[in-house]
């Protein structure tokens, strides 16, 4: 996902049914382990002994060596240790500032016609090293690496935004496309990255004079430093005990919960208040209070508590708020959002609200009763009549687990039913699974590859498949699966874009820190997620909503495998902030769909295909509320929305202090009233109030895009290669090259769609049920 400043880019069971190969003979042809055949796709995810086996034996250096090949991380031999991770980036750093003086040197025809290709290579040469240095910070196991990621991310930060705010830098690029001559050599697609540097150039202060834009840039630093300090205080807490008093404890019926709280008292280190006691907000008691526990009161206490964030995040987020709303001002906006959504498909913030509240009105009025008349129905105060408007305000959020675990409760079944239908759905199974949707859809395929030594930060866990245009046999990338770590949540990772080295490229330097198809740079991306924290004793075993989660990452790589550009700033997700979501959004309704899970679903010892009663069983009560889920979202993009609205630059007269964050989520929860949280500071547990800034409502709206292009392409056949190739050749194909707007027309025939206007965003809310 594309960040504002021109060189930087954030983003943001049971035994085995298999046997372990053996160790095959050498030959002088191709080693028959080097590549496994794609139908043991399942066995490299399903059986620890299996992958193993295949990729020790895939690593010999030579034949008759018992010695593996060693590299680096993503196979870029500098990233084999921490040490060389910050050499990385200071060799970026000096080839970044050689590039930039030989650019800003050569002023002959050929330097201008290479101009805009130079500073694209500039970008992917910056964006390499604080790609691969984000995704150790998050990932990686080890303190050293992290440790290594950081200062990497403080020797270049500073580097990059001076060349945000490069007057000569901007000028020349300026000269090239004013150029008719020039320009007219150019491609289309060099056209449109020059056209996008030159907008992020402006965006960021490049007209301002010396003084303000040293400010600018101070500012920017600023914002970035809080922002990673918001993300470092994410899972902190002022406390780790929630104190209650002598009736609260005497109100929990549960006799094991009240002895663990009684036998932890030990454990309190703190000031201790005669008939108080303290709950612990570690563990399982705190869920258990939540989920068995009558008393309305001591629920709240406990339930405010765990989502109360630190003090200090909150100082950070109204820190980075008001520094944003100063920010917009310097540059001439009404607002952050303003700034922000200026060249996104949305164009405005008043779109945005407009949207947001047909959403919600829509929502509100319909499903979403329904599914708190349910919830209430497991109410002790069930037949106290309530009319649908007092509904919306007697459900407090601190009710919601109690009602829910009674509603799970009244149907064990359904619960019986999503633990057998688990075992149709290992990892490995839905792996494979995706690869012959893919290959169905788009002719393309995903194929097992071994790794050498140190190019993965756990060897034990982590997959690579290679992925091949069948047509052509080309390789279009490489993808690192990791379903077991311990500390990420599902996330995807782009490490390294596409793009074409140019003929002044050295391609055997080059070999040393990317993955390469002759001249081409492939696409490295990695999909991590926290499945189970010990995968060797059997497959892992999936519910239904971690299907759906590696359909939805799975979605992301496919738009990097396939947006295959000639430069890397249009390449694949490297589109439109608010267009993003829609390629694995959409994948979220081809793992719902009962005809892809009927032929994907194979039991993990039988092998036996997954039975279509078991299946509409499963999917049945599978998103009881789910209508109540997508109003959450809408109320955090609308939280989004007024943090970085005219109110907050407004608020900037009476100085940076004035911004009163939590003032403002109390606000936007009162007035959307569905499970309003009136008493915490949870906002300040919401990462994408930083790494989305205004454009959070996106996962909303290619929700809305997506339900079109479903119901328009593959709603009757999800299998339909026709549907497959037109979404392909008119949305994944273009990466950023193309409007976005202009690709939905394309792929659902609807003119209208072309103009991207208020009215475009109407057609797209309308009858969308999300």
């Amino acid at each position: 996902m594309r960040a504002p400043p021109v060189f930087l880019r954030y983003g943001w069971r049971s035994r085995s049914q298999y046997t372990s190969i053996g160790r095959r003979p050498f030959s002088s042809a191709k080693p028959i382990w080097q590549v496994a055949h794609k139908d043991d796709l399942a066995k490299i995810f399903d059986d620890q002994a299996y992958f193993e086996d295949f990729n020790n034996t895939s690593s010999y250096k030579l034949p008759f060596s018992f010695k593996k090949q060693e590299t680096g991380l993503f196979k870029n031999e500098m990233l084999s240790s921490p040490s060389g991770l910050v050499e990385f980036s200071k060799q970026s750093l000096v080839d970044a500032k050689s590039l930039v003086e030989e650019m800003l040197n050569n002023t002959s025809d050929e330097g201008k016609l290479n101009y805009i290709k130079k500073l694209d290579q500039l970008s992917d040469i910056l964006c390499r090293v604080i790609d691969v240095a984000e995704f150790i910070r998050i990932v990686h196991p080890s303190a050293k690496w992290a440790n290594a990621a950081q200062k990497t991310h403080e020797i270049l930060f500073e580097y990059m935004n001076q060349l945000n705010t490069n007057v000569e830098l901007y000028t020349t690029l300026i000269d090239v496309l004013n150029d008719s001559v020039i320009a007219s050599k150019l491609t289309e697609e060099e056209i449109k990255v020059g056209e996008y540097l030159k907008q992020d150039f402006e965006r960021s202060g490049i007209h301002m004079d010396p003084e303000t834009r040293n400010n600018f840039v101070a500012i920017t630093q600023e914002i970035s430093l809080l922002g990673s300090h918001f993300n470092n205080e994410i899972n902190a807490s002022d406390s780790s005990w929630c104190a209650i008093t002598t009736q609260d404890l005497e109100s929990i019926e549960d006799q094991h919960i009240k002895k663990e709280i009684l036998l932890l008292q030990s454990k309190y280190k703190g000031e201790k208040i005669a008939n108080e006691y303290y709950v612990p907000l570690f563990a399982r008691i705190p869920y258990a209070i939540l989920t068995k526990c009558t008393s309305s009161e001591l629920r709240k206490k406990v339930w405010v508590a765990l989502h109360n964030s630190s003090l200090e995040s909150i100082s950070i987020l109204d820190r980075f708020v008001a520094y944003r709303a100063l920010l917009s001002q310097m540059l001439g906006y009404k607002s952050y959002a303003h700034y922000q959504l200026e060249h996104k498909m949305a164009k405005s913030p008043e779109n945005v609200v407009a949207f947001l509240k047909n959403i919600q009105n829509s929502l509100k009025s319909s499903t979403v009763l329904d599914e708190l008349k349910l919830l209430n129905s497991f109410n002790d105060e069930k037949n106290v009549q309530k009319d649908d408007d007092l509904l919306l305000d007697e459900i407090k959020p601190w009710d919601r687990d109690l009602l829910v675990s009674r509603m799970q409760k009244h149907k064990q079944q359904d619960i019986a039913v999503q633990t057998k239908i688990s075992e149709y759905f290992s990892v490995g199974t839905v792996i494979s699974g995706l690869s012959k949707l893919f290959e169905k859809l788009y002719n393309v395929s995903f194929v097992p590859e071994a790794t050498s030594s140190g190019e993965v930060w756990q060897s034990n866990q982590v997959r690579k498949l290679k992925v091949i245009d069948n047509g052509s046999n080309q390789i279009l990338g490489y993808l690192y699966l990791d379903f077991w770590s311990q500390k990420v949540m599902p996330s995807h990772f782009t490490i390294t874009c596409s793009r074409r080295l140019h003929p002044w490229e050295n391609i055997s330097e080059y070999k040393k820190k990317v993955q390469l198809d002759q001249d081409y740079q492939l696409p490295v991306i990695s999909l991590v997620c926290n499945f189970r924290d010990s995968f060797q004793k059997g497959p892992t075993l999936l519910s239904l909503d971690q299907v759906d989660t590696i359909f939805h990452e799975m979605g992301h790589a496919m738009h990097s495998m396939i947006g295959r550009t000639e430069l890397h700033n249009l390449s694949g997700t490297r589109c439109a902030t608010d267009f993003v979501e829609i390629p694995s959004v959409l994948m979220e309704s081809f793992s719902k769909d009962l005809r892809v899970l009927a032929k994907i679903g194979r039991h993990y010892q039988s092998g036996e295909p997954i039975s279509e009663s078991l299946l509409q069983q499963a999917h049945h009560d599978k998103n009881t509320l789910s209508a109540c889920e997508t109003f959450m979202q809408s109320k955090m993009a609308t939280l989004d929305q007024r943090l970085h609205s005219p109110e907050m630059v407004g608020k900037l007269a009476s100085g940076l202090s004035a911004i009163n964050s939590t003032e403002i989520y109390h606000s936007v929860e009162q007035d959307l009233r569905v499970f309003a949280d009136k008493w915490s500071t949870w906002h300040g547990k919401f990462p994408h109030l930083f790494s989305y800034g205004a454009v959070y409502y996106s996962y909303l709206l290619d929700r809305a895009i997506a339900e079109k292009l479903w119901k328009g392409l593959f709603d009757k056949d999800p299998w339909s290669h026709e549907a497959g190739i037109k979404y392909k050749e008119s949305v994944l194909k273009w990466g950023g090259t193309k409007d976005p707007w202009l690709c939905l027309a394309d792929a659902l025939g609807t003119e209208e769609l072309k103009e991207g206007n208020s009215n475009a965003m109407e057609l797209i809310g309308q009858n969308a049920s999300l």
